[in-house]
């Protein structure tokens, strides 16, 4: 550990809980260094981490931090004002965000840094899956669970593969030897104020890469970019080296021809629904093609990759009706989860939607009143904050009542406890139904499934 972070025997992690900071919690405990944390709340994975000997508080308290501390380390959810970050600044000990310890654990390794709005989990996912079935021994960090492995983050020995984030800024101390930009949308507006400025950061991140950058080029931002940085781009524009044509879907895969440099190399089938995540496989075929790899050796590995955690994640088909889970909180994420959707084979659509934080309501919500378009149904449930302070007249009420004027469909709000009970009434058989947000709305999930399958409710539509 001496040489990734000179000096450094113990870190305490604050929000340790979260999918990012419990990764770094596996990396900085893999490598011998003591780590303790406190969260405001038990989950699955704070369990996790006590049963791997980390040293974990449920509640903020001062009284948490031992004085031994080298570092504490804070994910940009946990405010300033925490009082363990003001015992640490009182004490001396050195405070730094996620993104930038993870940043000094990448310091001069082969990394490559995947970024963008949109993409990045399942990318990086993909990525260090083939990257291992290749035989490489790469080092992992994702911020989702990748369906393929047990755990999120991981030490190798040749590439570092890290999912970066851009939603504070921090994707800006990373120094890598290749980076991956999937998209770049008007997002985290709290932190960039204006969309001038999330460009220009997104152009420093591929000026700060030391060999190559690969890009999503049907994005005009994302192609200059490129254009500056001689990078490669990828996409379904004649214009992109690496590019897709011919997009199809079957059953539970989606298909097209690869292209790179205008010749044909093959059809590639993929285990992954939507255009959107052909994209992703474009720019993982594109880094290979990079490197040299066998490609059809890289064709032939995708078909084994099982995705991760709420990426479309089918949850099951119980009386008739299926159910999918899904992270997307965005309006672009949220149009190509229901784009994909509709193409499925099934009868009506119904989403089950918890808006996430009051701020993208307030900044988005003329473009979340326009995404359901095709719904049968969406029930909308209360706004997850993320810590947020809510904002006055920024409802989830309001924004179905939007939707609904919009989108052309039948929208109704429930409570979280409301939708448990009540929800499983307008199911019935050929339905599909998604739970779409990045808070609680997957625990909703699960909770109207099994009320569903218990079959104590009466359907009422």
């Amino acid at each position: 550990m001496e040489r990734i972070l000179p000096g450094v025997k113990k870190v305490h992690l604050v929000g340790i809980g979260g999918i990012g900071m419990s990764g770094l919690a596996l990396l900085l405990k893999e490598k011998g260094v003591e780590v303790t944390g406190s969260d405001s709340h038990p989950t699955p994975t704070t369990e996790m981490l006590k049963n791997k000997g980390i040293k974990l508080f449920i509640g903020h308290s001062k009284q948490n931090l031992d004085s031994d501390t080298d570092i504490l380390c804070h994910s940009s959810a946990i405010s300033e004002a925490n009082c363990e970050i003001a015992e640490a600044r009182r004490k001396n000990i050195r405070v730094a965000k996620r993104g930038l310890l993870l940043a000094e654990l990448c310091k001069d390794k082969n990394t490559i840094a995947v970024s963008g709005s949109h993409g990045k989990t399942t990318t990086t996912s993909l990525l260090g899956y083939l990257l291992t079935s290749t035989g490489h021994d790469p080092t992992v960090f994702i911020g989702g669970l990748p369906l393929n492995y047990s755990e999120w983050a991981w030490w190798g020995k040749d590439f570092f593969v890290v999912e970066c984030d851009e939603s504070d800024g921090s994707f800006l101390y990373y120094k890598p030897e290749y980076s991956i930009i999937t998209n770049i949308d008007q997002e985290h507006m709290d932190y960039y104020k204006d969309s001038g400025r999330l460009k220009e950061s997104f152009l420093q991140f591929a000026l700060n890469t030391k060999r190559k950058v690969f890009g999503w080029g049907d994005d005009p931002v994302v192609r200059k970019i490129i254009q500056k940085t001689g990078g490669v781009s990828f996409g379904w524009g004649k214009n992109n080296q690496v590019r897709g044509e011919k997009f199809s879907l079957k059953n539970d895969f989606s298909y097209f021809d690869l292209y790179i440099k205008d010749k044909f190399v093959f059809k590639v089938k993929i285990p992954l629904l939507g255009k959107h995540n052909c994209i992703n496989c474009l720019s993982v075929f594109s880094f290979f093609d990079y490197l040299g790899e066998d490609l059809n050796k890289v064709k032939n590995l995708i078909t084994g990759f099982k995705g991760t955690r709420r990426r479309f994640q089918k949850k099951g088909k119980f009386r008739g009706v299926s159910f999918v889970d899904d992270y997307a909180h965005h309006p672009t994420e949220i149009k190509a989860v229901l784009d994909t959707a509709r193409k499925l084979d099934y009868g009506r659509l119904i989403v089950i939607f918890e808006p996430h934080r009051f701020s993208r309501v307030k900044d988005l919500y003329r473009e979340f009143s326009k995404c359901f378009c095709g719904v049968n149904h969406v029930f909308i449930t209360d706004i997850y904050s993320a810590s947020e302070a809510p904002i006055e007249n920024i409802t989830s009420s309001w924004l179905g009542e939007l939707i609904k004027q919009n989108s052309n469909t039948d929208v109704r709000y429930f409570s979280a406890e409301k939708a448990v009970s009540e929800l499983p009434r307008f199911f019935k058989e050929r339905d599909l139904v998604i739970s779409l947000g990045a808070g609680n709305v997957s625990n909703i999930l699960d909770e109207v499934i099994n009320v569903f399958k218990s079959g104590s409710v009466k359907q009422s539509c």
